[in-house]
């Protein structure tokens, strides 16, 4: 029986303040911010830290990495970038880890500490309180996952002591707003990608088509339903495919033999592990399929559409904001099998659908979430927490340098119910 596609997925945008374009990034010069991780593991959360300490270090400014691990895949990549790496997770006391927290940050002096995962944002308020400094807490995922993992006491200690939360994805933004937190205290801070890193797939016309997906294996990513995609798609179809998923975590060893349950293990399909560059796995592949629970603003999909893929994923997250359903792929619903499975289909048999899609997002992606936008997306977030907190008056006449380019961006950008809301992938189509 023929496949048919059918969008199911509605969205509006949230109408939140965020970063202004590309203010000069004056304030960053000699400026010294703590950034607090509490891993520097392969993750997207990882990746943009390294994208904030280098850049802060490029505009001339004095950042040092605190991390509660060592030893992980990010910190050679920051040392070797000439940022300063200091590990603070001796002890799995937390008590004592807040001490050396403490004890690290005053020797450091800095004008703001930023945690860079939210389970880190009350070890860094607590170290702001004592040394006198602001600090910019982090939501990474969609606010509600955080507040669940923290417990009760703690998840809402992580959420109001910081003066800001800067948050990656609307959906968090709002699912915050709605779990009781002021709306003052939230900021956007884009996730973004050094596109330079990756190169237009060169489509081939008549090859057997490459599906991938890209993650840690764990419950969160839903690779299973991934799987079980492919697994009906091919049983309907009978469309010859390879596919990969790339990443380790948890459930590989479920996964693999759910995969050979389904029979996909007798095609080309592949369990790649973890790789230290994802960019030539999106030259090999023809489409990224994103199949997970929540999200904040997934990496992947960026890094995809970067590469000229088409993207097939479930909405969830800041998803329906980076990918314009059927113009740069297909957003669905997380349970919709059958919307999955059309969507794998029509990319499958329209080579010209997937240039054009692929087309379609990374000129999006070039446009709005490449990495030379982050000095200014630094520099407005900084002016703003310096501004109210006012820690150090030697920097009044750069932030109001800096406030007034930020109020002028303010003003070119479209507004929505009076505030002004970032471009999403489906403005002006």
């Amino acid at each position: 029986m023929p496949l048919r596609f059918t969008s199911q997925f509605v969205t509006s945008p949230l109408s939140i303040p965020s970063a202004a374009h590309r203010p000069p990034p004056a304030l960053l010069r000699g400026l010294r911010v703590c950034l607090l991780a509490g891993t520097l593991g392969q993750g997207g959360a990882e990746q943009q830290l390294y994208h904030i300490a280098t850049t802060l270090k490029a505009a001339g400014a004095h950042p040092l990495v605190l991390s509660l691990t060592i030893g992980e895949f990010w910190e050679t990549r920051l040392r070797d970038a000439g940022i300063a790496v200091q590990f603070v997770g001796q002890s799995p006391c937390r008590l004592k880890r807040t001490l050396t927290i403490i004890r690290a940050t005053r020797a450091f002096q800095p004008h703001l500490i930023q945690a860079q995962h939210f389970y880190v944002n009350l070890y860094a308020a607590l170290a702001a309180k004592t040394t006198g400094a602001p600090c910019i807490g982090a939501v990474r995922g969609n606010g509600l996952a955080e507040l669940d993992s923290c417990g009760r006491i703690l998840g809402k200690l992580s959420l109001h002591l910081p003066q800001r939360l800067a948050v990656n994805s609307h959906a968090a933004m709002q699912n915050l707003l709605a779990a009781g937190c002021p709306a003052r205290k939230l900021r956007h801070l884009p996730n973004v990608i050094d596109s330079t890193r990756f190169e237009r797939r060169r489509h081939q016309n008549g090859a057997v088509p490459m599906i991938v997906g890209v993650g840690r294996l764990g419950p969160e990513k839903r690779f299973d339903f991934f799987l079980n995609v492919l697994g009906r798609w091919r049983q309907s179809t009978g469309r010859p495919f390879r596919s990969a998923l790339v990443g380790d975590g948890p459930l590989r060893a479920e996964l693999e033999n759910l995969a050979r349950t389904l029979g996909l293990l007798e095609g080309s399909f592949q369990f790649r592990g973890k790789v230290a560059d994802v960019a030539p796995i999106y030259q090999e592949a023809d489409l990224l399929m994103l199949t997970s629970a929540h999200e904040g603003s997934p990496n992947v999909i960026m890094e995809a559409m970067a590469s000229g893929l088409p993207v097939v994923a479930a909405g969830v997250g800041e998803v329906p904001r980076l990918v314009c359903d059927q113009i740069s792929g297909f957003v669905l619903r997380g349970d919709d099998l059958l919307g999955f499975m059309n969507a794998i289909e029509r990319l499958s048999t329209q080579p010209n659908l997937r240039k054009s899609m692929g087309n379609a997002g990374r000129a999006f992606i070039r446009s709005n979430h490449d990495l030379v936008r982050l000095p200014g997306l630094l520099n407005e977030l900084y002016a703003d927490v310096l501004t109210r907190s006012n820690p150090l008056l030697t920097y009044g006449r750069k932030m109001k340098q800096s406030l007034g380019s930020i109020r002028k961006s303010r003003e070119e950008e479209l507004e929505v119910g009076g505030r002004p809301f970032p471009k999403s992938a489906c403005d002006g189509q």
